[in-house]
C-alpha cells in the first residue's frame, strides 16, 4: 500500500513535476513566440516608419534645398536663380576701358554702364571708382512697395525673388536702386549705353537748349523739350537713327514735322521743316535725308527743332546724340 501510495505519490509528484515542466516549457515558448511576434511587428512598424520617414525626409530635404520660406510665406525658385547681389569697388587703371574691365571680370558691358550711371562708356578715366556686381543685370530706381511690384511684373519676377536678391524685407521697401538680374537691352539701347549714340540730325549752331527757357513768343518761362539748330533755309535734315516714319505732316506748333519710331521705345521728332521727303510707314536708315530745314509753324527763324523721347518721356538730346 505504501509503495503504491509512494508510486502514486511519486507518480503524482512526477506528474506534478511534469506538469510544472510542461507549463514552464509552454510558458517559455509562449514568451519566445510573443517576443518574436512583437519583434517582427516592431521591425515591420519601424521599417514602415523608416520608409515613410525616409520619404518625408527626402521631400523635406528636397523642398529645403530648392525653396526658401524666409519668413515671407511662400515658395521660391532655386537659389541658383536668386543669388543675392553683392558689389565690390574697383578703380579703373590707366589704359583700361569699360569693355576691357567687363571682359576681365566676365561681365556684360551694359551691366557696368548701367550700375554705375555712366552716361557714355567711352568716357571713363584712370582712377575712377566703379562698382562691379557678382552677376549681370540692371538697377531700377524705385520709391516704394508699389514700384517693387510693378518692376517684378515688368521683368517677369516674383516680388519675393527681388526682395531676396536685394536683401529686402517685404514690409520694409524704401526708395532705392533695385537690382534686377539677367535683364537684356534691345540693340539700340545697348548702342546708346555703350556710346554708340544717335547721329546729328542737322548741321548748324545751337540757338536753344533742352530745359527751361523764356518762350520767344510769350516771354514766359517754360520747358523746351528739345534743342534748336539754326542754319540756312533748305539745309539737309537727317534721320538720327534707323526706324519707321510714324508721322509726316503739319502741326500748328512744329509746322512741317516728322516723327520716327526706333527700337527700345525711342521716337525722334524733327520740326519746322521747309520740306518733307518721306511718307508715313516708310523705313529710313540712319543718316538718310528726310527733309529740308525751314521756318514753318510756331517759329521765329530758320532752324530745326529736334526732340528725343523714350516711352513718351522727353530725353535731353545732348545726352543721346553725337553732334
Amino acid at each position: 500500500m505504501l509503495g503504491k501510495e509512494q508510486r502514486i505519490s511519486s507518480g503524482k509528484k512526477e506528474s506534478v513535476v511534469i506538469e510544472k515542466w510542461e507549463y514552464f516549457l509552454i510558458s517559455m515558448l509562449g514568451v519566445i513566440f510573443c517576443g518574436f511576434a512583437i519583434a517582427l511587428f516592431s521591425m515591420s512598424k519601424n521599417t514602415s516608419d523608416l520608409l515613410v520617414s525616409g520619404r518625408t525626409l527626402k521631400k523635406t530635404l528636397e523642398y529645403s534645398s530648392r525653396y526658401k520660406d524666409n519668413g515671407l510665406g511662400g515658395a521660391y525658385k532655386p537659389d541658383s536663380t536668386t543669388v543675392p547681389v553683392t558689389y565690390f569697388d574697383y578703380y579703373i587703371k590707366s589704359g583700361e576701358s569699360i569693355h576691357s574691365i567687363a571682359r576681365r571680370f566676365g561681365m556684360d558691358e551694359v551691366t557696368l554702364v548701367n550700375i554705375n550711371d555712366i552716361s557714355c562708356a567711352s568716357i571713363v578715366r584712370a582712377g575712377m571708382k566703379i562698382q562691379i556686381p557678382n552677376q549681370d543685370g540692371i538697377t531700377i530706381n524705385i520709391k516704394d512697395k508699389s514700384d517693387l511690384e510693378k518692376t517684378a511684373e515688368k521683368y517677369n519676377f516674383e516680388k519675393e525673388e527681388l526682395c531676396k536678391i536685394n536683401g529686402l524685407s517685404d514690409d520694409n521697401v524704401e526708395a532705392m536702386k533695385l537690382f534686377v538680374p539677367g535683364v537684356k537691352f534691345d540693340s539700340l539701347t545697348r548702342s546708346m549705353l555703350l556710346g554708340e549714340y544717335f547721329r546729328r540730325p542737322a548741321y548748324g549752331r545751337f540757338t536753344s537748349m533742352y530745359g527751361y527757357r523764356k518762350d520767344p513768343w510769350t516771354g514766359v518761362s517754360n520747358f523746351h523739350q528739345g534743342v534748336d539748330i539754326a542754319n540756312r533755309n533748305g539745309g539737309n535734315i537727317y534721320a538720327a537713327a534707323a526706324g519707321t516714319v510714324i508721322y509726316s505732316g503739319w502741326s500748328w506748333v512744329y509746322g512741317n514735322m516728322i516723327r520716327i519710331k526706333h527700337p527700345g521705345g525711342y521716337v525722334t521728332l524733327y520740326g519746322h521743316l521747309d520740306r518733307i521727303q518721306v511718307k508715313d510707314g516708310a523705313w529710313v536708315n540712319s543718316g538718310a535725308i528726310i527733309g529740308k530745314m525751314g521756318n514753318t509753324g510756331r517759329s521765329t527763324g530758320t532752324h530745326l527743332h529736334y526732340e528725343v523721347r523714350q516711352w513718351g518721356k522727353t530725353v535731353n538730346p545732348l545726352r543721346v546724340t553725337i553732334f
